[in-house]
């Protein structure tokens, strides 16, 4: 695990954060975000660099800030999906998926199974049971700690 002082904790720009500042924050293990609803910020502006670092972190059992990137990963499919542009672009982003090829944890195993499932048409995107899923995993995950 990274220690980081606090001062550098304060440093992370929460609209345009750069790598090494989401990992500082990520590694931090009391850091609170740095702005309020910054998970959904990060959902907004997702690219896929952006979404593989939020699935190395939400991959990461020893990352502190593992369920708040979990978190993100839904917000994102949630937005997505919800977009009057999805079904143009629904291709684009089940292509993203690739970059969580080889992850372990079992929550994020679920979310990229569930979030391809939707991007390919597959399954149709309901609100109610997408964040169903998300408060299993944050239970599923509470229970092992």
């Amino acid at each position: 695990m990274i220690e980081q002082p606090r001062s550098l904790q304060m440093t992370v720009h929460p609209h345009n954060p750069t790598e090494e500042e989401l990992r500082q924050w990520a590694y931090a293990p009391d850091s609170e975000e740095p702005v309020q609803d910054w998970g959904m910020i990060l959902s907004w502006q997702m690219d896929r660099g952006l979404l593989r670092h939020c699935i190395e972190f939400a991959d990461d059992g020893d990352c502190p800030q593992a369920a708040f990137f979990l978190d993100v990963l839904y917000q994102w499919v949630c937005l997505e999906a919800g977009r009057a542009s999805f079904e143009a672009t629904r291709d684009i982003y089940d292509e993203w998926l690739n970059v969580a090829k080889g992850i372990r944890d079992p929550a994020v195993k679920r979310w990229r199974h569930h979030a391809r499932l939707i991007f390919q048409g597959l399954e149709p995107f309901d609100s109610q049971k997408w964040w169903k899923l998300l408060q299993s995993d944050n239970r599923t995950r509470a229970d092992e700690i």
